[in-house]
C-alpha cells in the first residue's frame, strides 16, 4: 500500500459561485493547474475542500469531475467520514462508483464513544467497499484523539492501510512504522513538521499549504529526497509563514484568499458560517505566499 501512497497529496478546495453553489468549471480548472506539477493525487472532501459544509446530493458530480480530469496515474483519495455509519457506508459507496483509488475517515466525533466503538466503525466503512482506508488524525477539529494501540489493531487485522496524521504527532508515526511496517502508508497533514516526518520515515504527505504553494512543498521534498539537509530547512522555514496562514490564523478563508491571490480558480468566498478575510488579513497571506518564494 504505501508504494501506491507516497509524495505529495492536495486536499482541493470546493469553489462555490456568487449563489453559493458549487462551481464546478471552476473545481475541474483549479484540478488541471495542480497536473502541471509532480503531485500524487488529490483528497476531495477533506478539511480544506469543507467537506462538512457539502450536501451529499453535491458530491457526484465533484466526484466525476476530479476523476475525469486527473491524470491517468495521480490517486483520488475521499473522504468519508460521517457522524453515522450508515452515512459514511454511503458516502464510501458514492465515492468508490466514482472511481476512488482510497478513502479517508475521519472518526464519529459528536458523541463521546470507546475505542471499541470507532474500531467498529472503520471496520464497517472498509466493508463497504474493501477499497483502502486511511484513518483521518486530526483531533484538534475532531475531538477525538486516536491512539497507537487502535490503530495498530486496525492495520493488523487489514482495516485500515494508512494514516493521515493532522497531529503532527511523530511519536504516532513512528509507532506505527515500527508496528506495521513499511506497507502501512504514513502522511504527514501538518506542514510545520513535514520535514521532520519524512525524515522519520513519511511517505509523503497531504498538505493544505500545497492547495496555494505546491512548487514550494516539492521543492522541500525533493531536497529530502536528494538528503540536503541545508536545502530542506530553508524550503520549511519558507513555508511556516504560509502554512500558517492557511491553517491556524486563518483556516479555509486563508486558503481561499491565498488562491485568489495567484489568481486560480479554487478561491473565492467559503461557504457560510465562514466568511471570507478582510483586506487587511489579504496583505497579510500576499506577504507570506511571497516568503514562500510565490510570484505574483
Amino acid at each position: 500500500m504505501s508504494h501506491q501512497l507516497k509524495g505529495l497529496f492536495v486536499p482541493v478546495t470546493t469553489p462555490f459561485g456568487d449563489d453559493g453553489e458549487v462551481d464546478l468549471d471552476r473545481f475541474t480548472e483549479q484540478i488541471r493547474i495542480y497536473s502541471g506539477y509532480a503531485l500524487s493525487g488529490v483528497i476531495v472532501f477533506g478539511t480544506s475542500g469543507e467537506g462538512p459544509l457539502l450536501e451529499a446530493d453535491e458530491e457526484p458530480a465533484l466526484l466525476e469531475a476530479a476523476r475525469r480530469v486527473l491524470p491517468k496515474e495521480w490517486k483520488l483519495i475521499v473522504q468519508v467520514g460521517r457522524e453515522s455509519v450508515r452515512a459514511s457506508r454511503l458516502a464510501a459507496e458514492r465515492a468508490s462508483a466514482a472511481g476512488a483509488d482510497a478513502l479517508l475517515c475521519l472518526p464519529p466525533r459528536y458523541y463521546a464513544l470507546s475505542d471499541v466503538v470507532i474500531a467498529n466503525h472503520f471496520r464497517a466503512v472498509h466493508a463497504a467497499t474493501q477499497l483502502p482506508l486511511l484513518a483521518y488524525h486530526f483531533p484538534l477539529r475532531s475531538k477525538v484523539d486516536l491512539q497507537a494501540e487502535l490503530l495498530i489493531e486496525l492495520g493488523r487485522e487489514g482495516t485500515i492501510s494508512g494514516i493521515k496524521d493532522s497531529a503532527g504527532d511523530l511519536a504516532l508515526e513512528t509507532s506505527l512504522r515500527r508496528d506495521l511496517g513499511p506497507d502501512f502508508a504514513i502522511l504527514c497533514g501538518k506542514a510545520s513538521v513535514v520535514a521532520e516526518a519524512l525524515a522519520a520515515g513519511a511517505d509523503g504527505a497531504i498538505l493544505a499549504v500545497a492547495n496555494v504553494a505546491p512548487e514550494t512543498v516539492l521543492r522541500l521534498f525533493d531536497a529530502h529526497q536528494a538528503a540536503d539537509a541545508t536545502a530542506v530547512t530553508e524550503a520549511q522555514a519558507s513555508l511556516l509563514p504560509l502554512a500558517d496562514a492557511c491553517g491556524p490564523k486563518f483556516g479555509i478563508a486563508g486558503i481561499k484568499a491565498a488562491l485568489d491571490a495567484r489568481g486560480w480558480p479554487g478561491g473565492g468566498d467559503p461557504r457560510p458560517p465562514l466568511l471570507p478575510l478582510g483586506n487587511g488579513d489579504r496583505e497579510l497571506v500576499t506577504a507570506a505566499l511571497q516568503t514562500a518564494g510565490i510570484e505574483l
